[in-house]
């Protein structure tokens, strides 16, 4: 990927806002302070990132056109149900096929790779269906903390200032997509794993496919970002479940 015009400023972005958040996530091994708030830090960058690049290129970053808003509020909601209703079963289903494979007696090549978390796996039928301590606040940062900031970033900036470099090409399901959706996503799981070096961390490259379509059939983030929140709560309440 070259730096040609256009280009050169959204991934100048992508790349201070990264290094950032992956050097205080360095920074919070060591300094409690910092690791307690690492969430609300890499928050503000999001957030704030994206003006300071506009600003720094001569023009004004509008949070509402980067689809910083709530409408169309009946299609983002009718779009947060759908894709709720058919993908977080599927994710379910996914996680107990997935667990109950790797995590096996007797222990098998994937188990040894997976062999830190396997120890605490209580299996399907050990564990019971439980929330998450504090279970309304992780909710709430969730969505604020982590959803909303990450959105505005990757899809209300980051995947507009691409598709004025490679504009869509096709529709899907009654949205324009094309290569920026595709490069967009793939930069949102480098992202995650430069912060938090775990290759597994590379598998939200598809439901960033997921947020990108909803944001360009919305024209918002909002979709996006309760659905990215649902996303992420789902996985915790699994977890808090069936690992000990």
């Amino acid at each position: 990927m070259g730096t040609r015009p256009g280009l050169r400023e959204p991934l100048l972005a992508f790349a201070a806002a990264t290094g950032a958040a992956a050097l205080l996530a360095a920074v919070g091994v060591a300094v409690p302070v910092v690791r307690n708030n690492l969430h609300a830090a890499i928050a503000l960058l999001f957030i704030y990132v994206p003006a300071a690049a506009a600003r720094c290129a001569g023009r004004e970053f509008d949070y509402a056109q980067a689809g910083l808003r709530a409408d169309p509020v009946a299609l983002n909601l009718a779009v947060v149900a759908v894709f709720a209703a058919v993908t977080l079963p599927a994710f379910t289903a996914g996680f107990f096929l997935f667990y109950g494979h790797v995590c096996t007696i007797p222990a098998n090549a994937a188990t040894r790779a997976f062999g830190g978390l396997c120890r605490h796996w209580l299996g399907r039928q050990a564990g019971q269906l439980r929330l998450p301590p504090q279970f309304a606040l992780l909710a709430f940062s969730q969505l604020v903390v982590v959803a909303i900031p990450e959105e505005l970033f990757f899809r209300g900036y980051l995947l507009e200032r691409l598709e004025q470099v490679w504009p869509p090409t096709r529709r899907f399901l009654g949205a324009p997509v094309g290569l920026a959706l595709l490069v967009t996503s793939v930069l949102f799981a480098l992202g995650h794993v430069l912060v938090v070096p775990n290759p597994q961390r590379l598998a939200v490259f598809f439901p960033a496919l997921v947020f990108g379509w909803m944001r360009a059939r919305t024209g918002s983030i909002a979709a996006g970002a309760v659905f990215h929140a649902l996303c992420n709560l789902t996985s915790d309440v699994l977890h808090t479940s069936y690992f000990g």
